[in-house]
């Protein structure tokens, strides 16, 4: 039999669960909480078929075969368990949503630790040989100076809020760090690493703008042909004389502009299947450019592809910026 719902005291409306009471696979009472997940007028739909409530199979599956679902409709994820008489809905969209930044999260952390360790691990492995006291001087600096950068993206999980670090940083310098950290990519593929990016000065954090050069380099040298160059090159934003754009070219096939537009989004690869990746790469760089009120993009060359950022630049006290020219080549 139907009851009415004064039976039951305000105090189930103040539940922070949905609660449906079902008789016959009828609606016999449904609190606030319950009609506001549903979108429906708890005092209307008394009395009507319990699927004509729920609107969705699978949590009427949950009433009749008295199991637990978790699905998503009305623009809300739910979560339906089976109670004496009915059924109690909580809305898990946030726990949902929570779940999947922390999966997005460490796969971004996997992939940014990958490129510091593997470079530790080669100095390491070189350190074994026999070289000459200014080389091991070298290798040394260039690990202490990567074990801190994974200090610092370690800390970037640790601490909710923190400082800016933006800072003038020379961008050939970033070039230089990034040249070497992929020394061993280049010359496993055969690559020249040629910039041309003068005395820019940006002013941004040191650390993530070597992140973009070295996920764009390392994307253009793993994509595209071996026996070939890659180039970065940097030039004041037409539109915006607060911003530089950070060029990376290759020598790859042309893509299509969707293909450009997808390559942006998390966990999107190149056609290679043997290449191994995460697929996070340029999302990151993305990612990075516009918290800078920048922007990164890709666009298809007649004899390769183009990948590039706007990031802040340093504009010295008289209005100028001095970019005089020359070119750094790393050798293969």
């Amino acid at each position: 039999m139907l009851a009415d719902s004064s039976l039951h005291g305000a105090w189930i409306d103040d539940l922070s669960e949905g609660i449906v009471l079902i008789d016959d696979d009828r609606i016999r009472f449904i609190n606030a909480y319950a009609a506001e997940l549903l979108d429906v007028d708890a005092d209307r739909v008394v009395g009507l078929p319990l699927i004509a409530v729920l609107r969705d199979h699978r949590l009427e599956r949950a009433h009749l075969e008295n199991t637990q679902v978790e699905v998503s409709t009305r623009g809300r994820r739910l979560h339906a368990r089976p109670i004496t008489g009915g059924l109690a809905l909580r809305d898990v969209s946030a726990l949902h949503e929570n779940r999947n930044s922390s999966r997005e999260l460490l796969a971004i952390l996997s992939h940014e630790l990958r490129t510091p360790v593997t470079t530790i691990r080669a100095t390491i492995e070189a350190l074994r040989l026999d070289l000459p006291e200014r080389e091991r001087s070298d290798f040394l600096a260039q690990a202490e100076s990567e074990c801190l950068r994974l200090v610092r993206l370690l800390e970037d999980l640790t601490v909710d809020v923190k400082p800016p670090r933006e800072r003038s940083v020379l961008l050939w310098e970033v070039c230089e760090r990034a040249g070497a950290i992929l020394t061993p990519l280049l010359e496993r593929h055969r690559v020249s690493l040629e910039f041309d990016v003068g005395d820019v000065i940006v002013w941004a954090d040191p650390d993530k703008v070597l992140q973009v050069v070295v996920n764009l380099v390392e994307n253009a040298v793993i994509y595209g042909p071996d026996d070939a160059r890659v180039t970065v090159s940097a030039e004041l934003e037409p539109s915006q004389q607060d911003m530089v754009r950070i060029v990376v070219k290759d020598r790859g096939a042309p893509l299509t502009n969707e293909q450009m537009r997808r390559l942006f989004a998390p966990h999107v690869r190149g056609n290679s299947s043997i290449v191994p990746g995460t697929g996070l790469g340029l999302y990151i760089v993305r990612s990075i450019a516009r918290k800078w009120r920048g922007e990164a993009w890709g666009t298809p060359l007649p004899d390769g592809n183009e990948f590039g950022v706007c990031i802040p630049v340093k504009i010295r006290a008289s209005g100028r910026r001095e970019a005089p020219p020359g070119k750094n080549v790393r050798p293969r």
